[in-house]
């Protein structure tokens, strides 16, 4: 009978320590493009794959309701920036119950709400990112990517509140690794299993940054900084299983500094006083219960009314993607962008682009032991859904 009580010590004892397999997650999308462009001062093509990355994570049950996730992600950053071959994106640990989510690394910033189906996720940024007021403008990932410390509280499923601060990159200053930004978001977002159900709100929610910046002759960090305030919605005008049409709209309204007139450098137009409006519509076609084809149209205008000199930028943008394959999209875009006033020091007087681009998108789970609220795609872009 010892001999039997030992035994089945030991065994428990074994089984209690033995290793749990975490729950593995891979994830890439690749992004190939031919653009062509036609600006006020040359013309050029160019094979272009930023964008294209590489996505794992890892995720593990803890002793109790919780449980923990390891990001590591890598992309290919754009052609002229100067983040070398490879760029880390996204390397940060979550811990999670069914209400609380902290986060702590480097990933998406809440610098932008909503997600709008464009071929790129920086093709609209000048009017769907708060731009970062650090950054000397080369570089579109550190307008997108921060280090983050964050927590969220999740109500009802449906509802998130979160308080966010960051360490935004800044050009100036590139190893000073304290927090410059502060903010909170509240956002209803119906759960993508529902999306199909004929919500005509899909989703909703405002966005505070503060960007601490040093302001001449301002002591109050308050009154020193740069602010943003971002509203956004995902309008379902035909929520219906085959043919699918929803509306996009963000606003952000940048209040920054009254004492900027004229734009002598980019962090002159990144906290000089602005409001901006970008829009999309979209018709997706759905077939055998997956996407087919989809299409859409929008528009961005921005205007910064406290220059000297009459400022505003317009945009309008028109694409299609088809599924040829599973994940696998060929598609077209078309982008025309105007600028007047002092913005054409930045950007020139106009510019037409347009590409063709091949885009797949892979997403696998092994040892699967968790339900999702996104998939580790979700984390990036999205194309067609």
């Amino acid at each position: 009978m010892k001999n039997r009580l030992f035994i089945l010590f030991i065994s428990a004892n074994l089984i209690s320590n033995a290793q749990i397999t975490p729950e593995f997650e891979i994830g890439a999308k690749g992004v190939f493009s031919g653009n062509f462009y036609n600006n006020s001062d040359e013309s050029s093509a160019i094979a272009d794959f930023s964008d294209t990355q590489l996505l794992l994570s890892l995720r593990q049950k803890l002793y109790n309701d919780w449980r923990a996730q390891f990001v590591l992600g890598l992309q290919f950053p754009d052609a002229n920036s100067n983040l070398g071959q490879v760029f880390y994106n996204n390397i940060f640990m979550l811990l999670e119950d069914e209400k609380n989510i902290f986060k702590v690394g480097r990933t998406l910033a809440q610098t932008v709400l909503n997600q709008f189906p464009t071929l790129r996720d920086d093709d609209a940024q000048r009017f769907v990112y708060s731009l970062n007021p650090f950054s000397d403008g080369i570089n579109t990932e550190r307008d997108q990517y921060a280090n983050v410390l964050e927590y969220a509280r999740v109500i009802k499923k449906k509802l998130t509140i979160s308080i966010h601060a960051e360490n935004f990159f800044d050009s100036y200053n590139p190893n000073d690794f304290r927090l410059n930004s502060l903010g909170m978001s509240i956002v209803y977002r119906i759960p993508e299993s529902q999306r199909w159900n004929r919500n005509i709100l899909q989703e909703i929610g405002l966005s505070y940054n503060n960007f601490f910046t040093k302001r001449p002759n301002y002591s109050n960090d308050f009154e020193a900084s740069t602010k943003n305030l971002i509203f956004s919605t995902t309008i379902n005008l035909k929520p219906h299983p085959i043919n699918f049409i929803d509306f996009k709209f963000q606003a952000i309204q940048n209040f920054g500094w009254e004492e900027i007139k004229f734009l002598s450098t980019y962090s002159d137009y990144t906290r000089t006083e602005s409001t901006s409006f970008f829009a999309m519509l979209r018709y997706t076609k759905r077939k055998n219960e997956r996407p087919h084809y989809q299409i859409s149209l929008g528009a961005g205008y921005k205007t910064m009314p406290n220059l000297d000199v009459n400022s505003d930028q317009l945009m309008i943008i028109a694409n299609a993607f088809y599924r040829i394959g599973q994940n696998f999209d060929v598609g077209l875009q078309y982008r025309y962008m105007i600028n007047n006033g002092y913005t054409r020091i930045f950007f020139g007087d106009y510019e037409h682009r347009a590409q063709i681009a091949l885009v797949y998108s892979f997403s696998q789970i092994f040892n699967k032991q968790f339900g999702d609220r996104n998939d580790i795609l979700n984390l990036e872009h999205n194309y067609i859904r």
